[in-house]
């Protein structure tokens, strides 16, 4: 459509050319058909007045000839020559100009004017006067003394002037004439021929410079829109924005570009959607795999550590007791042989030291298998009431040596048992180590008190003491290995800080939760929080 509108408007501004170029066309052969009409008025003229000069000087050769007054031939001969070729001139300029004004008078629509007529037909007289004029001047002859020369003057001036009984003087003086009155004339039709075909060219010029702005404002105007659309749509690829669409409308060429254009940013847009995609994907799976190697890394490390610590852990609990077995056997052996019971006394020592060492060796060893996941455990159906009952009178035990009581809360009789899924020997010493902290850093004359409590699928434990407390900085490290308090260290300088970390490591095998509360010289609370097989609707 729009090349259609294109090609209208070239072949509009062709065709205003073409007039342009035939008006100017017409306008200049015009111009040129007065020019000449005016140049052979000029010739003419020339020719006349060349053949009447001619004429002129014949009759002074004659009259030279007559008196006898040694008249040349040749200037005769020369004269008439010249005569002839004027004649043939003026014959053919006034049948130049008589064909020139044919058509000036079928453009102009105007009538041909009579004296061009006459012209031609003068020159053919011309002729004939030439030949008698020859005639005569050859069988001219001096005048014989006395004889009248008016007479035979009178008879050449009739031959030179008179053509088939017309007055060939007065026809040349009058064409001569008409010619000079001709020329201004010509001129002037050239001048207004030539200010027409400027007035035409200037017009159709300026038609045609209109027409041209016209035409080019309105395909401006009908170019710019969609241009601004499609540069629009360029700018917004460029900035990334491969959602434009460029409105269609115009059902032109413009609209197949613009849906090309829509199509290509679709394709630009799907490739985008599909890039990011699989880098998504990409930064999903690299991440996965980051999240994995760091992982796998934290273990290797967790191992490492743990390796390290047990190895130093081992190395620092086992010194003391070496040492001491080590001190007790050099004493014994040193100096004079010492009486039996003394090596007795010696010996129980050194087998306490060994028991301590044993003792050791099995916490960290069992401490290791937890970090590990290797500890072994043999779980079974167990009575948590039987199980606390156990506990609490062992550590009433301890308790009865540093005069703490050590008190079981009875739940209410109404309630069943409570069963877990335990292994009685783990979770006893579990719950041992805890009522065994809470007997040592508790005040002379305090209490420990056992009790439970159940919901739906969970039990909790707890023991509470009166004792010494633990400050709140401390809390977040009680369950580390060979970690202890300050006010423990200063309650009691034995102990290897690792009992809380074993009753950790077997509650958490048990799938179950410790914690602790306390404040400082109040008292502190250990919370045990354990699966159970079954327990009654209500607490206890």
């Amino acid at each position: 459509m729009f090349r259609l509108r294109l090609s209208l408007a070239f072949a509009a501004l062709v065709a205003l050319v073409c007039i342009q170029a035939a008006f100017v066309y017409r306008g200049a052969n015009r111009v040129n058909d007065y020019a000449q009409h005016s140049r052979l008025a000029s010739d003419i003229l020339s020719e006349l007045l060349e053949l009447s000069a001619s004429k002129q000087r014949l009759r002074v050769w004659a009259s030279q000839q007559l008196m006898d007054a040694n008249a040349s031939p040749e200037v005769r001969d020369s004269l008439l020559t010249r005569m002839q070729a004027s004649t043939e001139k003026l014959r053919t300029l006034a049948r130049r100009d008589l064909s020139l004004w044919g058509g000036i008078a079928a453009l102009e629509e105007v009538p041909i004017p009579p004296e061009v007529g006459q012209l031609v037909a003068m020159s053919e007289l011309l002729d004939d006067n030439i030949a008698s004029v020859r005639a005569r001047l050859l069988g001219l002859a001096p005048l014989e003394r006395g004889a009248e020369f008016a007479s035979v003057w009178q008879e050449l001036n009739g031959v030179f002037d008179v053509a088939r009984g017309r007055d060939l003087r007065e026809l040349i003086n009058g064409a001569i004439e008409r010619q000079r009155n001709v020329m201004p004339i010509a001129r002037a039709a050239t001048e207004r021929g030539l200010d027409r075909l400027r007035q035409q060219t200037i017009g159709l010029a300026a038609l045609t410079l209109a027409a041209a702005v016209v035409l080019a404002l309105y395909l401006n105007r009908r170019l710019q829109r969609p241009l601004d659309r499609l540069l629009e749509g360029t700018q917004a690829l460029r900035a990334g924005a491969l959602d434009h669409r460029i409105a269609l409308g115009s059902r032109d060429e413009f609209d197949r570009v613009a849906e090309h254009f829509n199509a290509m940013a679709a394709e630009l847009q799907q490739h985008r959607h599909d890039a990011d995609a699989a880098r998504r994907r990409l930064e999903d799976a690299v991440l996965e795999r980051t999240s994995e190697l760091r992982a796998a890394h934290q273990t290797l490390q967790q191992i490492d550590q743990r390796r390290r610590q047990l190895l130093a852990d081992l190395s620092h609990e086992l010194r003391t007791p070496a040492t001491a077995i080590r001190g007790e056997a050099e004493i014994a052996l040193r100096g004079a042989d010492k009486p039996l019971p003394e090596y007795r006394e010696t010996l129980t020592r050194i087998v306490g030291g060994v028991k301590q060492l044993t003792g050791v060796i099995d916490d960290l060893l069992l401490v290791a298998r937890a970090e590990a996941d290797q500890l072994a455990m043999r779980f079974d159906a167990v009575d948590l009431s039987e199980l606390l009952g156990d506990a609490t009178e062992m550590a009433g035990a301890l308790g009865a040596r540093y005069n703490v009581r050590v008190q079981l809360e009875a739940p209410d009789a109404d309630l069943p048992a409570v069963t877990l899924q335990a292994d009685a020997d783990r979770l006893r010493q579990a719950l041992v180590i805890v009522l065994d902290n809470a007997v040592r850093y508790s005040r002379t004359d305090g209490a420990v008190r056992v009790s439970w409590q159940s919901t739906d699928s969970r039990v909790q434990v707890r023991v509470a003491d009166e004792g010494i407390g633990i400050d709140a900085d401390e809390l977040p490290t009680v369950f580390e290995r060979f970690v202890r308090g300050r006010r423990a260290r200063v309650h009691r300088a034995d102990g290897t800080g690792i009992g809380l970390s074993i009753a950790q490591a077997i509650v958490h095998a048990h799938h179950g939760h410790i914690d602790i509360e306390s404040v400082p010289m109040q008292g502190t609370t250990v919370r045990i929080e354990l699966p159970c097989l079954y327990s009654p609707t209500l607490s206890s």
